[in-house]
């Protein structure tokens, strides 16, 4: 694919982040995950996922930093999630957003991680009811929300909205159906602007806001 074609179809291209070069390498990992661990962590229990042997899913005391990681002498990340949270987003309601998102490439791995993404993100809408996208995502993170906003959209009670903060109140207008997604709003919340598709954010929530 030509690389302009991509860049018309993604939200702003962001470069491969330090947090992936780092994890992306074996020794890096191992080092990462150590300092990660060191900082302390409780392990965590997440509904709907039963975590497989050999590894520990766990969560940082100090923030909401989780990561299933190895179960080895020197342990190794295989899948990690950050959240921050916002009350910008949708008036008088905190709203959460996934960052540093990131799982291995390494097949070794493959059923360990297996549908993990979608776990989390289904249990971070059961406890905070609203999640948004982050600002920047990379064609994977696109692909994830795409799969998201398919989920959510069949599924009964979810709803998904598109938060346009080009605009000064920055309105919620509800998405109707898959087509709708696509037809309408998929070229409007990616693109290659910056400036504009930054604040372009995609929103799914447990709740009717409006």
């Amino acid at each position: 694919m030509n690389l302009n074609t991509i860049r018309k179809a993604m939200p702003y291209i962001i470069p491969e982040a330090d947090f992936d070069r780092k994890l992306n390498m074996s020794e890096r990992n191992v080092t990462h995950t150590e300092d990660y661990i060191a900082k302390g962590v409780n392990d965590f229990t997440l509904p709907g996922f039963t975590t497989p042997y050999g590894y520990r899913l766990v969560k940082s005391i100090r923030d909401d930093h989780y990561r299933l990681i190895t179960d080895s002498e020197n342990p190794e990340t295989v899948y990690a999630v950050k959240l921050i949270f916002r009350e910008d987003i949708v008036e008088t309601r905190k709203s959460c957003t996934q960052i540093l998102v990131w799982r291995t490439p390494n097949v070794i791995h493959d059923r360990a991680v297996h549908g993990l993404p979608q776990i989390f993100f289904a249990f971070f809408l059961e406890h905070y009811a609203i999640v948004v996208s982050d600002e920047q995502q990379t064609l994977d993170g696109r692909r994830f929300w795409e799969r998201m906003i398919s989920w959510a959209i069949t599924t009964n009670g979810y709803h998904v909205y598109v938060s346009d903060g080009t605009e000064m109140d920055r309105p919620l207008t509800f998405m109707t159906s898959w087509d709708d997604f696509y037809s309408v709003w998929a070229d409007f919340c990616w693109g290659n602007d910056q400036d504009i598709h930054t604040h372009r954010l995609l929103v799914i929530s447990k709740e009717k806001l409006h």
